[in-house]
């Protein structure tokens, strides 16, 4: 068997394994229908995979509600799920990352270079992946490239895998705020105001670490972990232990604005099982070279660092889709409130702070209602509690009356669909 075979047999067998462990009761033909097999195909595919002990096949035959078969995926279908899933976002983001070479290719002998690209970061409503180009924007091909990669990131993450704990969706983007220090002072962030967010200096301790591991293990958590939140993360001497910690837990990121970056420590992150390092490059152009030398001296592979060029100018709002942050601060050219606008932050994901404090999302800065502390309560438990349910179902519905939500501006919707539409299931049996 060929690569191009075995990468073939590999996706069919990770598709089955998706959609039974989601529908377990489904029916051949359903099941055939739904991932576009012949009947004939999937029969032998259900069998192999029996065979390999990865499903075991209950026959109802006999049930009340007529249902023939359940399938049910053994620990070894389970785990092989799990890194197939793993493997096939390495294979789309290296194969994404090829795209957009070729696309870029196409572009720099396109005339309409020329025009300027529609700015579409999150909170937009046009769609992410096929952006429009219009007049009166102004937006380089550079940073278009860099807002899809980082979109197609995410997406991968958050959109192309959706799994359940006690009936539950499980979140897919963890942001952690693993210290309350930036050195900067940048005016489209409410750091820029000591009297908003101060600098504390306070920073996470290795045992919330150690706790936030061993519990997204046992909610089998197939997320990302991304080190950014309300402070400079590179800034947290532990830095390397806690990536490589949470690492046997999680798909891990970094966020940085790179100022303390040598090319020993993109090393030592890559060594302790980063898996991506992001570097938002405020001060200009002459910064990517700079970054680049780094990179290349660290003898880290490329695709392992994303440089997100976010300098200033005041027709591009920083290279950023600026939103409030609640209410916190208020520059560029922001978007009305909308009192009915529909979010799904709260549908996938949320925010830890320093000490534990577990935060809607990355939005409110003012730490303005607290889910809950992770030291004090398990995970999954802050996730599926009542303030937190109360939160998702209005924003699901579109209702934003209840602070902070009531004066944040954030679209909120460009990911986390199959995670909101999911909860909206749950809900509708439970409207309570």
């Amino acid at each position: 068997m060929n690569d191009k075979e075995k990468n073939k047999q590999n996706k069919d067998e990770f598709e089955i394994l998706r959609t039974i462990s989601k529908k377990p009761d489904i029916s051949q033909r359903k099941l055939s229908k739904e991932l576009g097999f012949s009947l004939g195909k999937l029969n032998y595919c259900v069998k192999l995979l029996q065979k390999k002990g990865l499903i075991k096949i209950q026959n109802f035959k006999k049930s009340k509600k007529k249902l023939n078969y359940l399938y049910i995926l053994t620990p070894q279908g389970i785990s092989r799920k799990s890194k197939l899933a793993i493997s096939f976002i390495k294979n789309k983001m290296s194969e994404y990352d090829k795209l957009i070479k070729e696309e870029s290719n196409v572009l720099e002998n396109n005339n309409k270079l020329k025009e300027q690209i529609k700015e579409f970061g999150i909170g937009h409503n046009s769609s992410i992946l096929n952006p429009q180009i219009e007049e009166n924007k102004t937006r380089t091909k550079p940073l278009f490239k860099t807002i899809q990669v980082n979109i197609k990131r995410r997406t991968v993450i958050v959109d192309d895998i959706l799994s359940l704990h006690k009936g539950s969706p499980i979140p897919s983007w963890i942001e952690l705020s693993i210290i309350d220090v930036c050195n900067r002072s940048c005016s489209f962030c409410p750091k820029s105001d000591p009297k908003v967010a101060p600098n504390t200096y306070q920073r996470m301790q290795m045992k919330l670490i150690d706790k936030l591991t061993e519990e997204l293990k046992e909610i089998k958590y197939k997320g990302s972990v991304v080190l950014c939140g309300y402070g400079e993360p590179m800034l947290h001497k532990e830095i390397n232990i806690i990536c490589k910690k949470l690492s046997e837990a999680s798909y891990v990121e970094v966020v940085t604005n790179g100022d303390t970056l040598r090319p020993k420590q993109i090393k030592e992150l890559y060594v302790n099982n980063v898996n991506k390092l992001l570097i938002s490059m405020y001060d200009g152009e002459h910064q990517i070279q700079k970054f680049n030398e780094m990179i290349e001296e660290s003898k880290v592979p490329k695709d392992f660092v994303i440089l997100r060029d976010r300098w200033y100018d005041s027709k591009k709002d920083y290279g950023l889709k600026l939103t409030n942050r609640t209410g916190t601060i208020n520059i560029g050219d922001q978007e009305e409130i909308g009192k009915y606008k529909k979010c799904f932050y709260p549908s996938y994901q949320f925010l830890i702070d320093w000490n534990g404090d577990i935060f809607l999302c990355p939005q409110d800065w003012q730490r303005r209602v607290t889910m809950g502390n992770m030291m004090q309560e398990h995970v999954f438990d802050i996730w599926t509690s009542k303030i937190m349910t109360k939160y998702r179902k209005d924003l699901i519905y579109g209702k934003r009356d209840n602070s902070p939500c009531t004066m944040c501006n954030a679209e909120g919707t460009v990911l986390g669909k199959n995670h909101a539409n999911e909860w909206a299931k749950i809900y509708s049996n439970n409207l309570t």
